[in-house]
């Protein structure tokens, strides 16, 4: 008995450890040295988790900043504490300053108009570990456009930190094309706007790469101890917990500001009598000072405006917690569609919290600021107004579901857009095809398919910030977007969420990369999905199925489906009959992993004509092969 009981357990281990070394070896995806260099020295693991030897750098920033409104001037003063928690002893420090993109002559992706060009970041002053920076040193202080090196006169030592002021200003740009800028004459939201510390990474080193429009993010998880001052008749809402209301709402307005966190409705803070009457912000002095505090977030944000309506509500998050947060929607009078935002945007976190990726809000606070376009803050998203419901809940939605992906995660949206716009595409499928009545899937499935295979269309680990135009677009939203719901599709929801579960709880508040994410859902659902991920993700090719061979005896049918692209998609057959009547029948991508022709048998009864394959929300650049006319 105790031999056979030996022998079992021999065989078990070998199968267990072929098992595991074939999800874990990945020896098909492709890796760049630059990448494989981290796995090599143990601070990434091909189990999917952060390795043994991993480490990320972070800052605590203190700021100071005051708002003209009348001349769109910013001033600012900011401490910050930089922790070099890496094992490298680094000789300068990378500022970003994302605001030189808009001077005159600057690197741009996007054309601005001359009303939006400033003369950038205008640094006053810098002091480093207690010593005043030369700035007009060429050697010492080197402009790269939206990045500043500093050299540093003497090393910063691994495992210690470094103290740095730095004194600014700039202009807020007259126009905005969406993320942040002037938005009327009393309105802005005011992003990308001061002196941050680059990310020092262990695949990249320091993050080079410039802001030129098109990247958005790549930022460490900092602290944020943030006090702006603006006129008395101005509100300021930021990322973060504000921390003094009191001294800023008058009576009545303190009360419903702090009923509405409590609240389970929506509550109007302030309404639109209470712009005509006034008496809202305290005016005992010429200004006030908004403060707020953000912990371990990868961005602060405000926003600002004396003539906004505020609505707020409360909600609890998750399924099995008491934690609150505040929910705030401020927007102008005559964009109708805002007055019901706030509800929309409760109604969106609460279904990212229980359904999917279900995993409770991390923040304390979100806010959707009335300005243009659709763009996402840490807490804070911004949005215009549009024409319809559909519309509205898409761009509420969308910007939310970037508070998981890439601020709770932390990927570089710079060189991997599609680690967080395609999960902005694909997690709030359900939630805007049930509460905006639209066709969320087939919508995305028609971006796709319009460039799928064309020239213009680059494998997804092509790093985004390569990329432009409609091959941007593509490769951020559409594509990843049917990546991930086929996926899911395949795998289950139970399944699925087990894998989006271990990579969130893997990575959440540090830096994934693709691989990550591949090694994290690998080892989580017990499958080597590496043959999904490789046509997905790298490389050039579009899905197309078609219709085979077809057999009939009687009402049986043997259908031929062949894969002639190599992207692999699900399969769904309609059987129509003359009375117009359909029998539909699918399979999952699942059934493409080892196969480019699938045979599918049937039994329909009835007078069948025709046999369709494909479907709305199934991506195929090809319609001529899914046809079958049944004689």
């Amino acid at each position: 008995m105790k031999k056979k009981t030996l022998l079992f357990a021999i065989i078990t281990f070998i199968f267990t450890s072929v098992f595991t070394n074939n999800i874990f070896a990945q020896n098909n995806l492709y890796m760049p040295r630059n990448i494989k260099k981290a796995y090599d020295n143990g601070t990434r693991s091909y189990d999917g988790k952060p390795g043994k030897n991993y480490w990320q750098n972070s800052s605590d920033y203190k700021i100071n900043v005051k708002v003209t409104p009348s001349t769109r001037l910013v001033e600012g003063e900011e401490t910050i504490i930089y922790h070099n928690n890496s094992p490298k002893d680094l000789d300068r420090i990378v500022f970003r300053l994302y605001q030189n993109r808009n001077r005159i002559g600057a690197q741009r992706s996007r054309n601005i108009s001359k009303k939006a060009m400033t003369d950038g970041d205008i640094i006053t002053k810098m002091v480093i570990a207690g010593n005043e920076v030369d700035l007009k040193n060429k050697i010492k202080v080197i402009d790269r456009g939206t990045n500043l090196i500093v050299k540093l006169d003497s090393l910063l030592d691994s495992k210690s930190s470094l103290e740095i002021k730095v004194n600014w200003n700039f202009t807020i740009p007259n126009q905005s094309r969406g993320r942040m800028g002037t938005y009327d004459s009393t309105s802005f939201l005011i992003g990308y706007w001061y002196p941050q510390v680059a990310v020092f990474d262990d695949i990249d080193g320091w993050d080079m790469i410039p802001f030129t429009g098109a990247q958005e993010f790549y930022n460490d998880f900092s602290n944020f101890d943030v006090s702006v001052t603006v006129p008395n008749t101005f509100a300021v809402w930021a990322t973060g917990i504000l921390q003094n209301p009191s001294e800023l709402l008058t009576e009545k307005f303190l009360s419903r500001y702090n009923n509405a966190h409590k609240s389970d409705s929506v509550i109007k803070i302030v309404n639109v009598d209470d712009l005509k009457n006034g008496g809202i912000y305290n005016s005992k002095n010429k200004f006030n000072t908004w403060h707020y505090k953000a912990e371990n977030v990868p961005d602060f944000v405000f926003s600002m405006s004396d003539h906004y309506l505020w609505d707020a509500v409360g909600l609890t998050v998750g399924k099995n917690t008491s934690r609150r947060i505040y929910i705030a929607a401020v927007y102008k009078k005559e964009s109708k569609d805002f007055y019901d935002v706030a509800n929309i945007a409760r109604q969106s976190i609460n279904f990212f919290s229980t359904k999917i990726p279900d995993v409770a809000f991390p923040f304390p606070s979100l806010t959707v600021f009335n300005g243009r376009g659709g763009m996402e803050y840490p807490m804070m998203i911004n949005d215009g107004s549009t024409d319809s419901k559909g519309r509205t809940v898409g761009v509420t939605s969308h910007e939310i579901a970037h508070q998981y992906m890439p601020f709770y995660m932390g990927t570089n949206e710079k060189k991997y857009a599609f680690m967080d716009e395609g999960w902005a595409q694909m997690l709030p499928f359900d939630f805007q095809t049930k509460v905006g009545k639209v066709n969320a899937r087939k919508r995305n499935n028609r971006f796709y398919n319009f460039m799928a295979g064309t020239e213009m269309e680059m494998p997804l680990m092509i790093p985004s910030n390569l990329l432009n135009g409609l091959s941007y677009s593509i490769s951020a939203y559409a594509r990843p977007g049917q990546a991930y719901e086929y996926l899911r599709n395949f795998l289950g929801d139970e399944l699925f969420l087990k894998g989006l579960h271990a990579y969130m709880n893997n990575w959440n508040h540090k830096h994934p990369g693709p691989y990550d994410f591949f090694y994290s859902f690998n080892q989580a659902t017990g499958k080597n999905l590496n043959w999904y991920w490789k046509p997905w993700f790298f490389e050039r090719g579009y899905p197309d199925l078609g219709i085979k061979k077809v057999e009939k005896d009687g009402d049986s049918y043997k259908i031929t489906v062949e894969k002639v692209g190599i992207i692999p998609v699900p399969i769904r057959l309609t059987f129509v009959d003359a009375l117009g009547n359909d029998t539909t029948i699918t399979r999952t991508a699942a059934v493409w992993e080892n196969n480019t022709e699938v045979l599918v048998k049937a039994k329909i009864k009835g007078d069948i004509k025709i046999i369709n394959l494909g479907g709305d929300a199934i991506s195929d650049v090809n319609s001529k092969n899914d046809s079958y006319k049944v004689e």
